[in-house]
């Protein structure tokens, strides 16, 4: 049996508030971003928390790689907390669209194919903003699997807003 893609990425008041506020970093001309870590829905993925980059991430104008030991710390820390896992990461681009590049689909690509990992998809999240303030950055949300990456839209959990993202 194969696992259902989900129609949708929810994500907590929390997860957009350090997604949005790290994202005003990139005004310096260098990409940012952080991991995804929440539950997977037969219908929606739930995304909980959102990391921040690290003190050791590699941030450049067009390649942003994570600090994987401060991400791997934030990933433990959320499981004990709520059980949360690794479903995706988010980050930004800087002069082009919020569609992964060929090099984010080729890491998606390494990860879904790493047996340990064990993903059936991946989530991605990335931000544009073409006037550079990153006040009000254009979002997308994507499910990478195997075979292709689709759109899904994206929304704030109930109860923390404006429910479209």
């Amino acid at each position: 049996m194969t696992t259902p893609i989900p129609k949708k990425i929810v994500l907590t008041a929390s997860a957009i508030s350090v997604i949005t506020d790290e994202a005003r970093a990139s005004t310096d001309g260098s990409e940012t971003g952080g991991i995804l870590l929440g539950t997977a829905e037969p219908d929606a993925v739930i995304v909980r928390h959102a990391g921040r980059p690290g003190p050791d991430a590699i941030r450049q104008p067009d390649f942003f790689q994570r600090d994987l030991h401060h991400a791997q710390s934030f990933a433990d820390r959320a499981y004990t907390l709520d059980r949360s896992i690794w479903i995706g990461e988010w980050h930004t681009h800087l002069h082009t669209s919020p569609r992964p590049s060929s090099r984010d689909l080729a890491t998606y690509q390494a990860l879904l194919g790493d047996p340990e990992l064990a993903f059936d998809y991946f989530v991605a999240i990335i931000l544009a903003d073409h006037t550079n303030d990153w006040h009000t950055p254009q979002l997308a949300a994507w499910i990478v699997t195997p075979t292709h990456e689709c759109a899904v839209p994206a929304h704030r959990a109930p109860g923390t807003g404006a429910e479209d993202v």
